[in-house]
């Protein structure tokens, strides 16, 4: 700074004395002025800054930037976007899994192992979460959609524990893909029974007064589109925040580690068994981020294929 400052001052010197002869001269030496002092500033970067403007340019993270760098997407070998890449390994794997569960039938055989472990969760979805929220009949209909939803979103998330790897879900555009096709299967569920007009129709309470109805109506068609933002906003917020805890507790270490090597390595084995801690915790959360979203979308169909009024 003492250096741009000197600088200015020793052009401006020269400068002033043809001003009080003539306006011409001071025009053509302003240039000459504004350029040693743009490379005097320049120097004075060079020589202090260059460090802290690499750092900012992506040589060095702080722990803020490797927070984010966790948390959001970014490019995976070559591919725009490393959650897409899970989502579609996500979905690779969902169907394997089917399609070996399948084979496993064949031959009039007792399904045993991978088998006998995905007929048990498909009968759990279909007896404890679609028959008893949607009914018998349109509970069996919409079966595969939410054994479609708990396999997709299961496997999602256990991808996500694996090292290098990344939670789809995690991604706002993945749940909010998934909370449409939730809303697709809620309004095809009360037009399909009701018709369009019927289904609409439906969403009023029988016997409402005339004078209620302007405040209703508008309350009945915002609670179309809440529902599969609150389904949206759980999955999305629930799987991000157990890696950010993860990140966080892991990021202790160097941020210990910045005061003293002492306190970085005090640190060390602390953060390590906390954030296993959490790793274990996010394999249950991932079995019940499935169970809820798959709850809760099996609750809005029944509600729309069978209206409480």
């Amino acid at each position: 700074m003492s250096a741009l400052l000197l600088a200015l001052l020793l052009q401006a010197a020269p400068a002033q004395a043809p001003a009080a002869a003539s306006p011409a001269p001071l025009q053509e030496a302003a240039p000459a002025v504004a350029a040693p002092a743009h490379e005097a500033a320049a120097a004075e970067h060079a020589a202090l800054g260059g460090d802290a403007h690499g750092a900012a340019g992506g040589h060095e993270e702080g722990p803020s930037a490797v927070i984010m760098h966790h948390a959001t997407d970014q490019p995976f070998f070559g591919l725009p976007s490393k959650h897409f890449v899970f989502l579609l390994l996500a979905a690779a794997l969902v169907i394997l899994i089917a399609r070996l569960a399948v084979r496993s039938y064949r031959g009039g055989q007792i399904p045993r192992g991978l088998g006998a472990a995905v007929e048990s969760l498909v009968l759990f979805v279909r007896d404890d979460i679609a028959e008893p929220n949607i009914g018998h009949e349109d509970g069996r209909r919409f079966t595969p959609l939410l054994c479609s939803f708990f396999f997709f979103i299961l496997g999602a998330a256990l991808l996500g524990l694996m090292p290098f790897s990344a939670t789809s879900t995690g991604n706002l555009a993945v749940t909010m893909a998934l909370a449409l096709v939730s809303f697709a299967a809620q309004q095809y569920a009360g037009i399909s029974k009701y018709g369009v007009v019927g289904h609409f129709h439906n969403l009023i309470p029988p016997g409402l007064p005339a004078w209620l109805l302007p405040i209703m109506v508008p309350v009945e068609i915002l609670s179309l589109f809440t529902k599969p933002f609150a389904l949206m906003i759980r999955l999305f917020a629930n799987m991000l925040a157990g890696h950010m805890v993860i990140t966080t507790l892991l990021l202790l270490i160097a941020l210990m580690g910045q005061t003293s090597l002492l306190g970085g390595l005090a640190m060390a084995p602390v953060s390590i068994l906390l954030s296993l801690f959490i790793m274990l915790l996010e394999v249950l959360v991932a079995f019940i981020q499935a169970y809820i979203f798959t709850l809760l979308s099996a609750i809005f169909i029944g509600m729309y294929a069978h209206p409480a009024h």
